[in-house]
C-alpha cells in the first residue's frame, strides 16, 4: 500500500515541530538502558551485611563478648560434636565433653550419654545455629539450636522444628577450654552446716543446670525420736531456697523422715537460673517436727503435729 504525499508531509511536520522532545526522550532511554546494564555488571556477589554476632551475649545488659580463644575453640567443638553425633560416633563425642560434665551430669555413664544423644539425633542429619547467651562466673553460655538438615531431607509435608539447649565453654584448672552439654553449668563443693539439739544439717555440694540448682544435703538425727523434715503434711511449704527477695520451694516429691539416730543424704532441687542476678542465701527447712509418735497418715497428721515434742524452722546460711 502506497503512502500518500499528505501523510508524508504530516509526519515531516510532526518531527520538525517536536524534534527537541523526541531527541530528549531517545537520550533518556539510552541513559536508562546503559545505567541498567552497569548495575547488572556491578551486581553484589558477597555476603549481605548482618547483625548476627554469635560470640556476643544477647542477655547481658552490657555488651559481653566471648574471648577469641574460647570462641574459636567452641566453634570447633560444636562442629566436631554435631558431626560425631550425626555419624553415631558416640565415643568421639563423649571424649569432647569435660570430666565434670561426664561425672555430675551423666554419672560417668557412657550408656546414659548415648541415650541422651540418641534422643536428640533421631536418624536425620542435623544442622545447628549458635548464639552466645550470657557470660557469668567464667562460664560462657551458648544457646544452641539443633534442627534437621532440610537440604538433605527436603521440606515436603514437614514442619520446621528444632531442639534447643545451653552448652557451656569454660576453663579447667589447667587453663584448658572445656565444654559441657545438656544445659549443665557445673558443680561446686560446699561446706555449710547448721545444728541444734535435735539435728545436724550439712550442705556439701551444688550441681547446677541452667534453670535449676541441685543441692546435696546430709541430715543427722541426734535424738531418739522421729524427725520429719518434709512429708507434705505440715499444712505449708517445708523446704525452700532463700534468695534476696524470694523463696523457691523444693521441686522434689521425696519425703525426708529420719528415724532415731539416722543419718540420711538427699538431693534437693530448686528452680533458679544460673545467670540470675539473685544469689542464693541459704536453705530453709520451714517445718521441722520432732515426733514421739509419727505414722505418716494424712488422717492423723494434724493431731500428731499438735502433740509433737518440738516444731521449728532451721536455716543453713550460705
Amino acid at each position: 500500500m502506497a503512502i500518500s504525499p499528505d501523510f508524508k508531509i504530516k509526519v515531516r511536520h510532526f518531527f520538525k515541530d517536536h524534534y527537541r522532545v523526541i531527541v530528549l526522550v531517545i537520550v533518556i532511554a539510552l541513559i536508562l538502558i546503559l545505567f541498567n546494564r552497569y548495575l547488572i555488571g556491578k551486581r553484589y556477589t558477597g555476603t549481605p551485611p548482618t547483625t548476627y554476632r554469635p560470640n556476643q551475649s544477647v542477655l547481658d545488659s552490657q555488651e559481653s563478648t566471648v574471648p577469641k580463644k574460647v570462641a574459636t575453640e567452641f566453634e570447633d567443638f560444636i562442629a566436631d560434636y554435631i558431626g560425631y553425633c550425626n555419624n553415631r560416633n558416640y565415643v568421639a563425642a563423649w571424649n569432647l565433653i569435660s570430666e565434670d560434665c561426664k561425672e555430675n551430669f551423666f554419672g560417668n555413664s557412657y550408656n546414659l550419654f548415648v541415650q541422651y544423644v540418641q534422643q536428640k539425633f533421631d536418624g536425620n542429619t542435623k544442622r545447628y545455629a549458635i548464639q552466645n547467651y550470657s557470660n557469668v562466673d567464667g562460664k560462657y553460655i551458648y544457646n544452641v539450636k539443633i534442627f534437621d538438615d532440610f537440604l538433605a531431607t527436603g521440606l515436603t509435608n514437614q514442619k520446621y522444628t528444632f531442639q534447643e539447649e545451653k552448652l557451656v565453654a569454660s576453663y579447667d584448672e589447667d587453663k584448658n577450654v572445656v565444654f559441657s552439654v545438656g544445659n549443665y553449668m557445673g558443680s561446686q563443693k560446699l561446706n555449710y552446716m547448721g545444728s541444734n539439739d535435735y539435728l545436724i544439717v550439712k550442705v556439701s555440694e551444688v550441681i547446677e543446670k541452667y534453670s535449676f540448682a541441685i543441692y546435696k544435703v546430709n541430715f543427722v538425727n541426734r535424738t531418739n525420736n522421729t524427725i520429719v523434715i518434709k512429708d507434705g503434711l505440715s499444712g505449708g511449704w517445708e523446704v525452700g531456697l532463700a534468695l534476696k527477695n524470694d523463696v523457691r520451694y523444693a521441686l522434689d516429691d521425696t519425703n525426708i523422715v529420719l528415724a532415731p539416730g539416722e543419718s540420711k543424704t538427699v538431693v534437693l532441687s530448686f528452680e533458679k537460673f544460673f545467670d540470675s542476678s539473685e544469689a542464693p542465701e541459704g536453705l530453709v527447712f520451714n517445718a521441722v517436727r520432732v515426733m514421739d509418735n509419727y505414722t505418716g497418715n494424712p488422717e492423723t497428721a494434724e493431731a500428731e503435729i499438735e502433740n509433737a515434742i518440738d516444731k521449728f524452722s532451721m536455716t543453713i546460711a550460705f
